[in-house]
């Protein structure tokens, strides 16, 4: 019996000590859900990426370019905004892949303008588009809360309020045409029209959402758009105009260096 009464004590002792390992095991696991900090989603667009947008247009799709656009990179674009509107899917995709691998090395946003079917085959980091395109709330939906979407205004009130609405959540604004411009043809606002954007976006939102200034802008004229409410620049014809790979990277850096310069003298004023 007293050897019988030894083994259950063992045996109980055992259990016990099991029984509260695994207590204190499940408790730390608990512990440490428990307190686990919350992971805000990352800014999908940041300040950083809005200086300078190379945006590409089908009138410059020749044997050199691709390698102006990287010069563009080299000479300090931003991010670059892929849009082509007479090329098939398939030459869509191959060039954005093309694309992809030279805004990769620097960690610069691709965007794909208007073909969301595009940005999702090449896993590019967003997607442009404008009034006339894919439904904002629709676009957003599909794209998923992680990527870039952007959003053409042509500085109309109406469409800043929809790009800033929850259910599209845009992460950058393109402005109205704000000079001239070869490549695309519509109704000048000119510069004067960028100060009641930015207040507008300012009154309707507290996220940063940059304020990008288009339209015939090159190095004379990005730095007068900073000047009067925008963010940055997004530039076809001022940057791929230019025959030379070495002119595009110079034409890049000058509007890279007005740009900033602009934006310096904003934060000193403010």
């Amino acid at each position: 019996c007293h050897i019988m009464n030894l083994g259950i004590m063992r045996a109980s002792n055992t259990l016990s000590s099991v029984l509260k390992g695994r207590t204190s095991s499940l408790s730390s696991q608990s512990h440490f859900q428990v307190i686990r900090p919350f992971s805000a989603a990352p800014v999908r667009f940041p300040q950083a990426s809005a200086p300078l947008m190379l945006v590409t247009d089908d009138s410059f799709l020749d044997d050199k370019f691709l390698s102006k656009i990287e010069a563009a990179i080299q000479g300090g674009a931003t991010s670059v905004q892929l849009r082509l509107k007479h090329v098939s899917t398939l030459e869509y995709v191959r060039l954005g892949e093309k694309v992809k691998a030279l805004t990769e090395p620097g960690n610069l946003p691709l965007i794909i303008d208007d073909r969301l079917d595009v940005a999702l085959a090449i896993d590019a980091q967003g997607l442009h588009i404008g009034e006339s395109d894919l439904p904002w709330r629709i676009a957003r939906r599909l794209l998923g809360p992680n990527k870039i979407l952007g959003c053409s205004t042509y500085g109309r009130a109406d469409l800043v309020r929809e790009a800033l609405h929850p259910d599209v959540s845009a992460d950058y604004l393109g402005s109205g045409a704000v000079f001239g411009s070869p490549t695309k043809q519509c109704d000048l606002k000119g510069v004067e029209h960028l100060p009641e954007l930015r207040r507008l976006i300012l009154a309707e939102t507290n996220r940063t959402v940059p304020l990008l200034a288009i339209g015939g802008v090159d190095v004379q004229t990005a730095g007068e758009c900073v000047e009067n409410g925008a963010d940055g620049v997004a530039v076809v014809s001022g940057l791929l105009r230019h025959e030379e790979s070495s002119a595009v990277k110079k034409a890049a850096a000058g509007m890279l260096q007005a740009v900033n310069a602009a934006l310096q003298a904003r934060r000193i004023s403010d």
